[in-house]
C-alpha cells in the first residue's frame, strides 16, 4: 500500500466523521456554561456545526480543527453563509497538532482509537480548569466530573 493510501486509511479509522446530534451539542455548551469570555476548540469539527452553535448561542470565539479537506471547506462555507467569520476559524490540521493550552473549552467526538492519546495530549497541554466536553467515549487518562446521558450519547 502507497504512503497516499495509508494516510487515508487512517484519516478514516482514527477520525472518521460522525456528527453529534443536536440535543447533544446545545447540553455539552449548556454544561460548559459559557458566557462569551471563553476560547473554545473543536477537535474533528467536520462541518463546523458544533462552532457555529457556539457562536450562535453565546458569541464565543472558537477554533475548530479538521483533518479531512473536504469537511474543512464544508465548515468554511457554512460559517461564511452565517456571516461568522469573526468568530470561528477553522484550522485543517491533525488534531494532535494542535496547541490545545489557549483554550478554556475543548469539545470533543473522538474515535475510541485515539482516546488514550488524546487523554495524554490533553493532561499535557491544558491548564486546570480548562472543561473538556467528551461525547459518546471517555477519554481513558480522564475522570468525569460530570455525566449527562442522552439519547444521542452519553456527553
Amino acid at each position: 500500500m502507497g504512503r497516499l493510501q495509508l494516510a487515508i486509511v487512517r484519516i478514516l479509522s482514527e477520525f472518521p466523521y460522525l456528527r453529534s446530534p443536536i440535543q447533544v451539542i446545545d447540553k455539552a455548551l449548556e454544561a460548559a456554561e459559557l458566557d462569551g469570555k471563553e476560547v473554545f476548540a473543536d477537535l474533528g469539527c467536520g462541518d463546523g456545526t458544533v462552532l457555529l452553535r457556539a457562536a450562535e448561542r453565546f458569541r464565543v470565539f472558537s477554533v475548530g480543527f479538521e483533518i479531512n479537506p473536504m469537511l474543512v471547506q464544508i465548515a468554511r462555507r457554512r460559517i461564511r453563509s452565517a456571516g461568522l467569520q469573526e468568530l470561528i476559524d477553522i484550522v485543517h490540521s491533525d488534531l494532535f497538532s494542535a496547541d490545545l493550552s489557549r483554550f478554556d473549552v475543548i469539545y470533543i467526538y473522538p474515535s475510541p482509537l485515539v482516546t488514550e492519546r488524546l487523554s495524554s495530549k490533553i493532561l499535557a497541554e491544558c491548564a486546570k480548569g480548562t472543561k473538556i466536553l467528551v461525547h459518546d467515549y471517555p477519554l481513558r487518562l480522564l475522570q468525569p466530573i460530570n455525566v449527562v446521558k442522552l439519547p444521542g450519547g452519553p456527553l
